[in-house]
């Protein structure tokens, strides 16, 4: 997990979709120059067609284009599992706002106006590459914790380890996406292994696999699960014709059955084998790290079921690792309320010490309940992305901050900006927003979606309360609102007083 993102960068395949030939030829080209493997879709039919077969790991996207135009093509990507999460960068010679603000909305991560400079197109994709890789390792380490946050939930609730055994089964399944699970138990001698319980996808001739392996026992260090009770050691198999004599007589039932990967999970308490879990897959899957560790943590969660205060110790602990990770607004994509608690002190400590402007921008929606009201919440919810994408391209400096402050209410941290470019960027925001033209036939002030923004700045002093900060773009917001709305207001110096901020509705 904490490998160098970097070094995938040479490594990735990206796909240029462009119509124009010398378009093409100079990308090709420039990516080539880079290490990059790259592959061309003249078109937008067979760039769809292309990721079907082979998914990139990053697709350059030219919008207009005879068949299907950028915007369709990225609309379709994104509409699928297997190719939604492609980081797509449009490149057009269409400069306008709405246009890009069309692109981001639809999934775009980028967009670069044509003609291009080749520097800006690299640092672009890497840029692109390494937020995509490390939201790749988040996703990962979030995925393990949930699994292992279920796996201790699911242990927690049964009565006794067969229920565990197959709540565990059933949650590594579903959750890692392997076909079949079975649990293996030693007998009440400890002479062999008697089959458990099992859980299986709807794939043909699964049902009639289990059925066989119901009958079956084994013997110690005898076929797959003896083999691993008797290493007490995660063992995996790419192939299970590697050894097809550990399958014992059920390797031609697997093969019918189309599996082929297979993995050993001994559960081990104390240097004693309880139970042995065994998963097949029905493609080749090499061993890797990431998911070596994922099932010793699965095994060690299971062998503390019996130990049932490890099992709370290790449920805690997910649960810290979880609300540390909890950092997005789950609608937005924005900093959440808690993200930008931290950040802003953080940066109020720091500006402390080096005596630099720190600016903040409070906005929120003009009359957004009466919207929600009249267009319904996910017409609400789709304006607030909208509005979301708006704030980014606006407030966009690298120590910037744009985060939802809660509702319609969003807030963004301004490190060592001074007042004067913090008013130029709320007003920028606020023309950007103007430009999203979404209808709004319930504004009192204009027919379509406007923001009212409160702006504060100041020099921190250690004997101030960062909330002052907030409290004076929060009552400068409120004169925004006062004042008729759709517009900026500086709050004073002297309005920075030691007051708790409260942020205000008033019909938004």
């Amino acid at each position: 997990m904490n490998q160098d993102p970097s070094i995938f960068l040479g490594k990735a395949n990206i796909l240029v979709v462009d119509d124009t030939p010398a378009n093409i030829t100079l990308l090709t080209q420039i990516l080539s120059n880079q290490g990059y493997k790259v592959r061309v879709a003249p078109s937008g039919k067979l760039a769809l067609k292309s990721v079907q077969f082979v998914v990139p790991d990053l697709i350059l996207l030219d919008v207009k284009m005879p068949d299907l135009n950028g915007y369709q093509v990225c609309r379709q990507l994104k509409a699928q599992p297997s190719t939604r999460d492609i980081p797509v960068i449009f490149m057009s010679a269409l400069d306008d706002a709405l246009d890009k603000v069309t692109a981001f909305t639809l999934g775009g991560v980028d967009y670069i106006t044509k003609p291009f400079e080749s520097i800006e197109v690299i640092a672009r994709i890497e840029n692109q590459l390494r937020l995509h890789e490390f939201q790749l390792q988040l996703q990962a380490q979030n995925a393990q914790l949930q699994l292992l946050l279920a796996t201790a939930q699911a242990i927690s609730e049964t009565a006794d380890a067969e229920e565990a055994l197959l709540a565990i089964l059933s949650t590594v399944c579903q959750t890692i996406g392997w076909d079949f699970g079975e649990a293996w138990m030693p007998n009440s001698e400890a002479t062999h292994l008697e089959y458990c319980c099992a859980w299986r996808t709807d794939l043909p001739n699964l049902l009639e696999f289990q059925h066989q392996s119901e009958s079956l026992h084994f013997a110690y260090a005898q076929g797959f699960p003896g083999w691993v009770w008797a290493s007490q050691q995660i063992e995996w198999l790419a192939d299970l014709a590697e050894k097809p004599s550990l399958m014992k007589n059920r390797f031609p039932a697997a093969r019918q059955a189309g599996l082929k990967s297979v993995l050993g999970v001994p559960i081990v308490l104390e240097g004693q084998v309880l139970a042995v879990l065994v998963f097949f897959h029905h493609q080749e899957l090499a061993p890797d790290e990431r998911s070596l560790r994922l099932f010793k943590a699965i095994a060690t969660q299971l062998g503390s079921m019996i130990q049932r205060k490890k099992a709370e110790d290790a449920l805690r602990q997910a649960n810290w690792e979880l609300e540390r990770l909890a950092n997005l607004d789950g609608l937005t994509q924005l900093a959440n309320r808690r993200r930008f608690d931290v950040y802003f002190r953080q940066q109020w400590q720091s500006h402390c010490c080096d005596r630099q402007p720190l600016s903040i921008i409070l906005f929120d929606v003009d009359y957004f309940k009466p919207y929600n009201d009249f267009y319904g919440h996910q017409a609400g919810d789709e304006c607030l992305q909208q509005l979301s994408i708006a704030a980014r391209q606006a407030i966009n400096q690298p120590a910037d901050l744009v985060a939802r402050y809660g509702g319609e209410e969003f807030v963004a941290v301004l490190p060592n900006t001074p007042v004067t470019q913090a008013l130029e960027i709320a007003e920028q925001l606020r023309q950007a927003v103007q430009q999203l033209r979404l209808p709004h036939r319930t504004s009192q002030v204009n027919e379509f979606v406007t923001v009212s923004i409160g702006v504060a700045s100041s020099i921190p002093l250690d004997t101030e309360l960062p909330d002052t900060l907030i409290a004076a773009a929060d009552r400068a917001l409120y004169q925004a609102k006062e004042q008729g709305r759709d517009r900026l207001v500086l709050a004073p110096q002297s309005d920075r007083v030691s007051r708790s901020p409260s942020l205000h509705s008033q019909n938004s």
